[in-house]
């Protein structure tokens, strides 16, 4: 008896370190505002956008260490993901980041890279009473006005801000003020070194999630908003884990020719509208795709040239498998073959 109450008081006194070491799937990387590597930052996992304005988050961070890296272990799944230097309201002063590639997904037996690029919380003024219902105030990047960046509205973060949103406001000049009926909506700013609207978002394009979503209208009442853009930084990252699985194959015209520069789209139900789950970049000069996929599943795949929306006219559109769309299963570790997807002017 007394040998059986010893080996439970020792495996008692060693549980927590073996399921520490079990434990090998997460998040890493650094935090950083403007280039400056910063310590006692947390970085928190939740596992949807509004959780985060909830304080529901399902794992924290110990601090950041002095060169600004952390770790976080999570079991695998998917996560949005913020870094941040207070508890409770945002505070004047204090660095706050959301992660841009949110969704992140967790993979067993992987820590993903994720890198932080903060920005400093600033001051604004309280709302007003008037005439005016709505929101105004500036995008900016490094202190100055960031000019031609679009501000998107949404009233609902169920899509992971995906699309047109509530509305698109063109910002020329950094600034903007914007009427709106009351209610409840988040705040995004994005430009695109390549242009556009719609796209993901890349290295060294300018984004930002407003640090106060969701933001709250009232009825004769303006608010002000300061968003400060940053950039996604390659350095924060380092290298991606490799994926489940990569599709490829090539996208080729009715005249058989390669169509480059179209994109294909993967989608978990046959419709294939909506937000798509991955997308690959575009198709090279003789048409060859690779579209990397790191959840396994059944894929349908359409090929186009544009995000969101339908089809413009004059686009290259096709569905692999014809009109009504041919499954694809990915599973981990096994082989896919290419696949053509014949594409024609709408």
């Amino acid at each position: 008896m007394r040998i059986k109450s010893i080996a439970v008081i020792v495996i008692g006194l060693l549980w927590p370190l073996l399921a520490s070491a079990a434990v090998t799937t997460g998040i890493q990387g650094r935090a950083a505002w403007r280039g400056v590597l910063v310590p006692d930052v947390e970085v928190r996992a939740y596992r949807s956008v509004e959780d985060i304005a909830a304080g529901k988050s399902v794992a924290t961070s110990p601090a950041s260490a002095l060169d600004g890296t952390y770790t976080l272990e999570l079991p695998p799944g998917q996560y949005y993901l913020t870094a941040q230097d207070f508890d409770g309201d945002p505070q004047p002063g204090r660095h706050f980041c959301y992660y841009s590639g949110a969704p992140v997904r967790v993979r067993n037996g992987h820590f993903s890279n994720v890198g932080f690029n903060l920005i400093r919380i600033p001051q604004q003024a309280d709302p007003a009473k008037g005439s005016f219902t709505g929101l105004y105030g500036e995008v900016s990047y490094l202190d100055q006005p960031l000019e031609r960046v679009y501000l998107y509205v949404y009233k609902s973060a169920a899509d992971g801000f995906k699309g047109p949103g509530y509305t698109i406001v063109p910002v020329e000049k950094g600034s903007f003020r914007l009427r709106l009926p009351p209610g409840d909506y988040y705040l995004l700013a994005r430009k695109r070194a390549k242009g556009g609207r719609f796209g993901p978002i890349e290295v060294g394009d300018y984004f930002n999630y407003y640090f106060g979503n969701p933001v709250t209208v009232k009825q004769g009442e303006s608010r002000e908003v300061r968003i400060e853009a940053i950039t996604r930084l390659s350095m924060l990252e380092g290298e991606e884990i490799a994926p489940v699985q990569e599709l490829r194959g090539h996208i080729r015209t009715a005249a058989g020719e390669p169509a480059p520069g179209v994109r294909v789209f993967a989608y978990h139900e046959a419709a294939m509208t909506g937000t798509p789950a991955f997308f690959s970049p575009p198709a090279d000069a003789e048409g060859r795709f690779v579209l990397p996929v790191d959840l396994a599943g059944t894929y349908y795949l359409v090929a186009r040239e544009s995000f969101g929306g339908p089809a413009a006219p004059g686009e290259y559109y096709g569905r692999y498998g014809g009109e009504q769309g041919r499954p694809i299963q990915v599973k981990e570790g096994v082989e896919l073959k290419e696949v053509t997807i014949d594409v024609q002017r709408r």
